[in-house]
């Protein structure tokens, strides 16, 4: 971890962020850390959309666009067409496994 900054690996065709980059190797950017900064907010400072993300991650943990981004955080983006096999809907909260009602992704 740096200090003051933020770890973001990408995966498939989010590697193209990284110049040169190679599939057999971790494609990882560091960003600056902006204190109070969401998922979105971050998403939209790296020039993408939500459209353009699958199933992305937050220190292990799925990502939901208002969730504040710790100093140091490891973030997982994943594109559009790669997302959890078996759908993550115990992680989406479809009430099944989960009681987390808040959580919207579709």
């Amino acid at each position: 971890m740096k200090s003051g900054r933020i770890e973001i690996h990408l995966y498939g065709t989010l590697r193209s962020l990284v110049p040169e980059s190679r599939p057999d190797e971790d494609t990882v950017l560091w960003l600056d850390h902006v204190s109070g900064e969401t998922f979105g907010a971050l998403i939209v400072r790296m020039g993408l959309s939500s459209g353009d993300l699958g199933d992305c991650f937050i220190d292990g943990t799925l990502a939901k666009s208002s969730d504040a981004i710790p100093e140091g955080a490891r973030v997982g983006l994943f594109p559009f067409n790669m997302v959890l096999l078996c759908g993550g809907q115990h992680l989406k909260g479809h009430g099944y496994t989960h009681t987390d009602v808040d959580v919207d992704y579709y």
